[in-house]
């Protein structure tokens, strides 16, 4: 199987374009940051608040909910066809091109999403500060010296990110189990209009959502243990990354393919090794390996998955380190940045 040197080309020059703003600032803030801080402080013990049904919760509304209802919202008050003229097809056309209904389907989403984004957060925060409002993150370090930490974890995941995700695909296509394209791969061609709109979502509207639900909720609650009444902790209240990893694997069975299925076994049983050999600061790994997990399995377009769970990984051990979610948000907004690069480029 020949490797296409044009898209390898087009994918190091990608990198190349992001790196020539990223390590700049990079380089400025870790000369800013406080004389002798360590980019990584000694790990603090974060306690959450939240249950169980607040992060379920919390996912739900701000993954699920509020997006849906929006895009609602706008297939009914004729926002697209305001905004693209009146050729733009209504949500239940059925006789129409399956290439353009897929395409109008995208962009029906990408617009949701970017409206619902305000809203979702401000629910999220509002609930936050009304339920729980003596409540702080214990955050270490400045925002410079946080800001530098991301650009070098970057620069260090995203070449290791990628080259897997190469491999993956080229072994993929040696099996007969070509990789899919993803529907934001084909914006590459639309009006400026809709690759703002593609940059917007991938660059600041998905970082944001997927970092404060994942790592800014699920992994600290991961990290938990539910103390019963009378009881205390119990090994069956330290559970809580099986119930992660139990409900990301549901979620790929709703998938239709079987590629992340599989996987999804394949994860089950590292976390099952990793809970019988894990020792020290094994409630955090548990925690990092569990939310990785859901990260990489909820972006489901085969083969994904599988150089998504080592960003996972990177970005969860980045919020249990930093505690804070600056780093990996910044880290995730990069890597997709490289993304959003490759595809206006083509």
């Amino acid at each position: 199987m020949s490797i296409d040197l044009s898209e390898v080309a087009r994918m190091v020059t990608s990198i190349a374009l992001v790196a020539a703003v990223a390590l700049p600032a990079g380089l400025i803030a870790t000369a800013l940051r406080p004389k002798g801080e360590p980019f990584l402080h000694k790990w603090k013990p974060l306690p959450v608040p939240w249950n169980g049904f607040g992060v379920t919760g919390a996912f739900l509304v701000v993954s699920f909910i509020v997006p849906i209802v929006m895009l609602e919202v706008l297939n009914e008050s004729g926002f697209y066809q305001l905004v693209y003229g009146d050729d733009f097809p209504h949500a239940k056309a059925t006789e129409i091109d399956p290439e353009h209904k897929a395409e109008s389907a995208t962009l029906r989403m990408l617009w949701a999403s970017i409206l619902a984004l305000p809203i979702s957060l401000g629910a999220l925060a509002l609930t936050r500060y009304s339920l729980y409002p003596k409540w702080r993150p214990n955050t270490s370090g400045s925002v410079a010296g946080k800001v530098g930490l991301a650009v070098l974890a970057w620069a260090v995941l995203t070449p290791v990110v990628l080259l897997l995700n190469a491999i993956v695909n080229v072994v993929s296509q040696q099996l007969d189990v070509p990789p899919e394209t993803h529907s934001l791969a084909k914006l590459g061609g639309r009006p400026l209009r809709d690759q703002i709109l593609l940059a917007l979502e991938a660059c600041i509207g998905a970082p944001l959502r997927e970092e404060i639900i994942i790592r800014g909720v699920l992994l600290w609650w991961c990290v938990g243990r539910m103390k019963l009444p009378g009881v205390g902790v119990l090994p069956v209240t330290t559970c809580r990354p099986w119930i992660v990893m139990t409900a990301a694997t549901l979620f790929t069975a709703t998938s239709g393919t079987w590629q992340p299925v599989v996987f999804a076994c394949v994860l089950v049983v590292g976390l099952g090794v990793l809970w019988r050999f894990t020792r020290t600061g094994a409630r955090r790994a548990r925690a990092v390996y569990a939310t990785a997990a859901f990260f990489a399995l909820m972006h489901s377009v085969w083969p994904n998955p599988i150089p998504l769970f080592v960003l996972g990984l990177g970005l969860a051990w980045l919020a249990v380190r930093t505690n804070g979610l600056l780093v990996p948000l910044l880290v995730h907004a990069l890597f997709n940045a490289v993304s959003v690069v490759f595809v206006l480029r083509s």
